[in-house]
């Protein structure tokens, strides 16, 4: 609304003498105390989907260490090198269980590598999705070959090995073949004592102690290696249960995909309607409302229209 009518410098800035001057579209009381009640019941539907994003996160965690420390039959317990497991379970070094190993990239100044290229590569920013279903940048047959960049399969988990912030540590699941670079390690499975699900989910538990693990020399950057990657202890309960684990937290983070579309989708309807109302481009009374927390508006309105020119 108020778009270009600042000073025109390096840091643009509006001046008090041009404030002053701005146009305020002033509604009368009645149809304030309006947009005011409408906004207000989405902002508390948003607040409301922010409790239960946070409470389902809370519910992932518990979960997470209920079910890898005591399993899913409360069966007796033993003490293993990471902790109190079901007695049943193995605990088994990851290199047992897949092939470990680590990509590089091509580089970015050899057009060669880079244009035209239809292979998948994927750098560290993508393992906060979690279940990588694409990529954004493509690498060429020239530089899988001249630079021996391995072609990871479906269905392979991948781990941070560097990174900054929350990246060192995560893990994630690529459903379709790629290649990946320095910073991401990958974990091919051979074996079919393994869900690759169960086990991204066990690695989501390992989380504070790789990157423990990582940092324990003193670098304040931190990294971890594919030797050691390769040494990592898994749990590996029977395929039944692994299933059945897998399926409990498929559950969960479907319900945790459908709040977080609500909660996108309330954030654009109070953005749209913010800028609507208070522009006047809808009236308030042009409004649906039928929403929650928006109760006793409607009998208003209609005191509003009738007072209306």
């Amino acid at each position: 609304m108020y778009f270009g009518r600042g000073n025109v410098t390096t840091i643009p800035n509006l001046s008090q003498s041009k404030l002053c001057k701005l146009p305020l579209p002033v509604p009368n009381l009645a149809e304030q105390r309006k947009i005011a009640a409408v906004l207000g019941a989405v902002q508390r539907a948003i607040e409301q989907q922010e409790r239960l994003l946070q409470l389902a996160a809370e519910l992932k965690k518990t979960l997470l260490h209920q079910l890898f420390t005591h399993g899913l039959h409360g069966e007796p317990q033993k003490q293993t090198e990471i902790g109190p497991v079901p007695e049943s379970w193995d605990v088994v070094p990851l290199g047992s269980l897949a092939k470990i190993g680590n990509g590089s990239t091509p580089k970015r100044g050899n057009d060669g590598y880079w244009q035209g290229g239809t292979i998948p590569w994927l750098n560290s920013a993508k393992i906060h999705e979690r279940f990588i279903t694409g990529a954004y940048q493509f690498v060429t047959d020239l530089a899988v070959k001249e630079c021996r960049l391995p072609r990871v399969k479906p269905g392979s988990l991948l781990i941070a090995i560097t990174g900054q912030g929350k990246t060192l540590g995560n893990s994630a699941l690529v459903s379709f073949e790629t290649c990946i670079n320095q910073h991401l390690a990958y974990a091919q499975f051979t074996s079919p004592r393994v869900m690759p699900e169960f086990v991204l989910w066990f690695m989501q538990t390992r989380y504070e102690h790789l990157r423990s693990i990582s940092q324990a020399g003193g670098s304040t950057k931190g990294a971890l290696t594919c030797g050691y990657l390769k040494t990592y202890p898994i749990l590996v309960p029977s395929l039944d249960e692994q299933h059945e684990i897998t399926r409990i937290f498929a559950a969960l983070d479907r319900k945790e995909q459908i709040q977080l579309a609500k909660q996108a989708a309330l954030s654009s309807l109070f953005r749209t309607l913010l800028q609507q109302l208070m522009t006047a481009q809808i009236r308030v009374h042009d409004l649906d409302f039928s929403m929650p927390g928006a109760t006793g508006l409607g009998s208003e309105n209609s005191d509003q229209r009738k007072s209306e020119p």
